[in-house]
């Protein structure tokens, strides 16, 4: 044991044991694209780099241990920094895997990045675990920091330092966003278990498949989201994505990409050009992607369909009114039913999103939704329970008004109520939750529709066991059923 690794970058464990999390059933996992961006970054500036994705490497910190001595304290006498992106669900993990990491590398130092970090840094930089906090874009700070950059210098850091025998926490001003993503290097697919990644159930068509981000930023500004990077929208070329799902395809033999872009159809020339560059070089791919009812038209839905869009999901949420201005959507039911008109007219699947919980609602609101989604019969439907995470106008207007329900994180999963409303206790939203989710996929029309369309084993598979993660809503608590 002689090597010394300049910069780790962990991707601690996201784990849902609750019986009420239909995400636990689905039995998917995504690659860390935001590691994978930073560790080709600072690779590229000629630093040695490695990452760990806990999702797919160990199911939990306690499993962490064995597996962090045997592929990384067995093999380097050092590791300059450890980082690690935290989701606001994850937080408690990460400071359980930081623990272990310091047991064996107390010299290290411990950078903690990503959404959570970044919009309750104060609270996360109090813990005596963590050395600096990242907020927002990594890759020059990331860089800067392996380099040995004075901290003072550096833009975009909290970090605590010794001020006359006493330790103080010292904020530095804001970083600017990078504008060109041209010029920045491949991700380092490569330091990936690509193998080991597995889409959510019914999101892909073939395997093997990979995510990609093709932008940062998104242009909508609706009140549950997290703007970890502003409402300012930047994107790669055509060509750069291009070239980038083919030295997937060469490299892993990548069959299928999910964009998860938050609104990738935001700017449509690019969208088009790309996908006249997969049907002009008869690029061999199936591809999803995001999108908002308010960004698409029929145009633009055919030409992805002829470049392999198989499946676009929706973030509809509600189609109240009230309630629409209340998250401040934007959006309308014209909107809805024409995107998902269009959506099947050009023969790509459709798939929705809709919140149970948002401020405003009341059970006629949910059931007339249940009624809208029913006749809509889009392909799939997601449901999630509103979660105003940390960072959100959300999170703010609740706090403020005393409505968040428990600040222990594990719990802000979208599956548990964390806000209190007005018009529903909790359990009424659980159960309206579950209701909208049982009254669509149990409908004899939408088993019957499914069932015309297996082609083939693989179909089957899917099917039940996106079932499967449905019924799992429905078993008791403490029961046998595994996800």
């Amino acid at each position: 044991m002689s090597e010394k690794l300049d910069c780790l970058l962990i991707s601690p464990p996201i784990h849902h044991k609750d019986n009420d999390n239909i995400w636990k059933g689905i039995d998917s996992n995504f690659p860390p694209l935001g590691l994978a961006d930073m560790a080709g970054y600072i690779r590229d500036k000629n630093y040695s780099v490695s990452i760990l994705d806990c999702n797919v490497e160990c199911s939990s910190v306690e499993s962490f241990g064995s597996l962090f001595k045997k592929e990384f304290v067995d093999k380097y006498v050092s590791i300059k920094i450890i980082g690690l992106t935290t989701l606001t669900c994850n937080i408690k993990k990460a400071y359980g895997v930081a623990q272990i990491c310091k047991k064996y590398y107390p010299d290290a130092i411990f950078v903690f990045g990503g959404v959570h970090a970044t919009f309750v840094a104060d609270e996360v930089i109090r813990n005596d675990l963590v050395d600096i906090v990242v907020c927002g874009e990594g890759e020059n700070t990331l860089h800067e920091l392996v380099a040995g950059k004075d901290l003072e210098m550096i833009n975009g850091i909290i970090f605590k330092k010794k001020i006359n025998g006493k330790q103080e926490i010292v904020k530095n001003p804001s970083r600017q966003r990078i504008t060109d993503l041209n010029s920045l290097p491949m991700p380092a697919y490569d330091l990936l278990p690509i193998s080991k990644y597995k889409p959510a159930k019914g999101s892909y068509k073939r395997l093997p498949a990979m995510s990609m981000m093709t932008s940062r930023g998104c242009p909508g500004k609706c009140s549950f989201c997290s703007k970890t990077l502003g409402n300012r929208l930047v994107f790669k070329s055509a060509e750069k994505i291009f070239r980038e799902i083919n030295y997937l395809i060469q490299n892993y033999g990548i069959k299928q990409i999910l964009f998860y872009d938050d609104t990738f159809t935001a700017f449509r020339k690019n969208v088009m050009e790309l996908c006249d560059l997969i049907v002009e070089n008869k690029t061999d791919i199936s591809w999803t992607c995001f999108a908002r009812v308010d960004f698409v038209d029929l145009g633009m839905l055919e030409k992805m369909k002829q470049a392999g869009c198989h499946q676009i999901m929706y973030g509809v949420e509600s189609i109240d009114e009230n309630v629409l201005r209340k998250i401040n959507k934007k959006t309308n039911i014209n909107q809805v039913v024409n995107a998902s008109k269009w959506t099947k007219q050009a023969g790509i699947e459709c798939r929705v999103a809709f919140m149970v919980g948002n401020p405003g609602d009341d059970e006629e609101i949910i059931k007339k939704n249940i009624r809208f989604v029913n006749k809509l019969n889009p392909d799939i439907l997601i449901v999630n329970i509103t979660t105003p995470f940390p960072g959100t106008e959300m999170f703010a207007w609740a706090k403020e008004n005393n409505l968040i329900l428990t600040y222990d994180w594990d719990d802000y999963n979208l599956a548990k109520p964390v806000m209190r409303l007005k018009n529903l206790t909790s359990d009424q939203i659980k159960a309206l939750y579950k209701l909208m989710y049982q009254s669509f996929y149990f409908r004899p029309a939408f088993i019957l529709r499914k069932l015309f369309r297996i082609r083939s084993l693989s179909d089957i598979k899917i099917l039940l066991s996106g079932l499967k993660a449905v019924f799992s809503l429905f078993q008791p608590k403490g029961g046998t059923a595994r996800g």
